[in-house]
Formats: structure tokens, C-alpha cells, sequence
């Protein structure tokens, strides 16, 4: 038996339209593998370039803060109510009705401010000075 002899029979067929569907299939599918193995400088923008702009903006913020308190720490009381008689700030009884202070806070602001403890040498200088300006 001759290789001639042995009748041709089709085994395998195709389905209609396979061979022109072909490409599309074969390129959806590369197209969808390619789109789960991405560089690893999309994931760093995606995820780590979001939270070192929150790390930077939490840190801003909090200098910011400290830096106004320190500001206001290195400001003398007497500098600051002579601040606040010169502008036309908040007046006791302003900031009483606004409740921002309670009457125990106000009375020991005013007693830090207004109430002088001189002590014998300070009062005896004072009226050294008042005898001086007074012989003049």
C-alpha cells in the first residue's frame, strides 16, 4: 500500500468565520494579560506618590502650628494688652458675652495684668525719682 492509495479524509474541521475571528481573540487576550503585569512605577504613583503627599502636608501643617504657638509664647502679657487697649480689640465684658472667656479666666487675667507687686526698694526708687522730678 502506497501512501497515494490511502483516501484523503478531513479529520479536523473549523467552524464558519473562525480563521477571520482568529486576530481579535488572540489580541484581546494579549491585551487583557498585559494589562495585570504593570511597571512598578505605576503602582508607586498609584499608591505611594498619595501618601507622601499626605506625610508632606501633615508635617507642613504641624510646624505651621507649633511655629504660631512658639510666636505667641515669646510675646509678653504687657505687650499684648497694650496691643489689645491700643487696637479696638474685644473689651472684658465683649469677651464675657461672647463666652469665649468664663468670669474666672477674666479675673485672672486681669489680676496678672493690673495688680503690680513692688516690693520696699522698688517703691523708695520710685519716690527718689518723683522727689528728683519734683525739685526740678
Amino acid at each position: 500500500m502506497k501512501l497515494e492509495d490511502i483516501p484523503k479524509k478531513e479529520i479536523f474541521t473549523a467552524p464558519d468565520g473562525y480563521f477571520d475571528k482568529l486576530p481579535g481573540v488572540i489580541q484581546a487576550r494579549v491585551a487583557k494579560q498585559s494589562r495585570f503585569t504593570r511597571p512598578a512605577w505605576q503602582y508607586s504613583l498609584r499608591y505611594a506618590l498619595p501618601a507622601v503627599v499626605l506625610v508632606a502636608a501633615g508635617i507642613l501643617w504641624y510646624t505651621r502650628q507649633t511655629s504660631a504657638q512658639d510666636m505667641l509664647a515669646g510675646i509678653a502679657t504687657e505687650e499684648l494688652v497694650r496691643y489689645l487697649e491700643e487696637s479696638e480689640g474685644l473689651s472684658t465684658d465683649e469677651l464675657l458675652d461672647t463666652n469665649l472667656l468664663d468670669t474666672d479666666d477674666v479675673q485672672a487675667i486681669e489680676q496678672e495684668v493690673y495688680n503690680l507687686d513692688l516690693n520696699d526698694d522698688v517703691l523708695d526708687a520710685l519716690e527718689d525719682n518723683l522727689d528728683d522730678l519734683n525739685s526740678l
